[in-house]
């Protein structure tokens, strides 16, 4: 098992990867509970599926747990949701401050984060992703939103957990379409930063998909470890340091909010096809070379389809007008100069987004 410690001072914690990373968790934070309530958000299948493995590491720590169930899907990051939610939570826990746990993948994550950190002005929270998704991205650096129609994250603060366990065994239920997703989540990294993490995706991308534990363990550590030093330089994203986390994403996020977050717009597909109009945009304006746009472009088809369907680029052009990343109407992009560095770019020619887009969505 490794470990990647997030830098922040006070709210500096540790990411602890591998097996055995949930008994190591908890033996981290045993002595912070002190037999105080215990509230877990997830989702029916992750409860069903591992749900008594994780009371079986609880029961020793408190008698009050609750495990609360939000549906499986972006629209868990709704206002009602959330709000029944933290109603139940204040009933649960009434006069004592809570621990909360989100024990899932990464809309249980941004759900349960934003929960504790409006609950009485804060309460401590740990994240246990289990989605390789979860694991390798949204699990680390305290972004917790939830949603409004036509806006992905639009609603959220800054709250950083306790401390989050990558567990691998939680990987073995995931549907290899989820493992692919949370792959692209992991390429993100290995072309904003790390070309040996790309090539590593590439050669290896058969026994990553059979879970082979030390492929797992590295591309996971690699990417944690990105994050973790990208986040402790600039943690409030302020510092245009921390915003290349977001390459894929402006499109990506857009494609999600125009299709109304429909279960058929994984956010791996959308990102993916997000990286792939990035790519192609960065090469028509003469910042990235073909090649390394042929080699960006091979491996996202290698590890995933693109293909959006059902939704139109008129509609993904009206959500981008959204983006927190746009400030005073103008467009801020994370464009790929070579494997392993981008660069941000602002103001891109309308026309050209359009013609990309046009191209790309069918």
């Amino acid at each position: 098992m490794k470990t990647v410690k997030v830098r922040l001072g006070k709210r500096s914690y540790p990411i602890y990867i591998g097996k055995g990373a949930t008994e190591k968790l908890f033996s981290h934070i045993t002595s912070r509970i002190d037999n105080r309530p215990i509230f877990v958000v997830t989702n029916r299948k992750i409860n069903t599926l591992h749900g008594r493995k994780l009371k079986k590491f609880l029961r020793p720590l408190t008698r009050r747990i609750r495990f609360y169930e939000v549906p499986d899907s972006e629209k868990a990051k709704s206002f009602s949701v959330y709000t029944k939610a933290i109603s139940v939570l204040a009933h649960f826990a009434r006069k004592i401050r809570p621990l909360v746990i989100a024990f899932g993948g990464g809309v249980v994550g941004d759900l349960a984060g934003f929960l504790a950190s409006t609950y009485r002005r804060g309460v401590p929270y740990i994240n246990i992703p289990t989605t390789l998704l979860a694991q390798v991205d949204s699990s680390i650096g305290g972004k917790v939103a939830i949603d409004i129609k036509g806006a992905k994250n639009i609603i959220g603060n800054f709250y950083q957990p306790s401390a989050v366990a990558c567990d691998f065994r939680f990987l073995k239920t995931l549907p290899e379409k989820e493992l692919r997703n949370g792959l692209v989540e992991t390429l993100k990294y290995g072309i904003i930063k790390d070309v040996r993490l790309f090539s590593f995706i590439d050669k290896n991308l058969k026994k990553i998909l059979s879970l082979d534990h030390a492929s797992l363990e590295y591309i996971v550590y690699a990417a944690s470890s990105i994050k973790a030093r990208i986040v402790g330089r600039d943690e409030f994203d302020n510092k245009d340091l921390r915003v290349i986390l977001n390459f894929g994403h402006t499109i990506g996020h857009a494609i999600e909010a125009a299709s109304g977050y429909s279960r058929s717009v994984a956010h791996g597909r959308a990102v993916a096809y997000g990286m792939l109009a990035a790519s192609l945009i960065a090469l028509r304006m003469g910042i990235l070379k073909k090649e390394d746009n042929d080699k960006i472009n091979a491996l996202i088809r290698k590890v995933l389809s693109p293909k959006i369907k059902g939704v139109r680029p008129k509609a993904i052009l009206s959500a981008l007008l959204y983006d927190k990343k746009f400030v005073r109407g103008v467009n801020k992009f994370i464009l790929p100069k070579k494997i392993g560095r981008v660069k941000i770019v602002e103001n891109i020619p309308q026309k050209l987004i359009e013609e990309v887009l046009r191209e790309g969505v069918r």
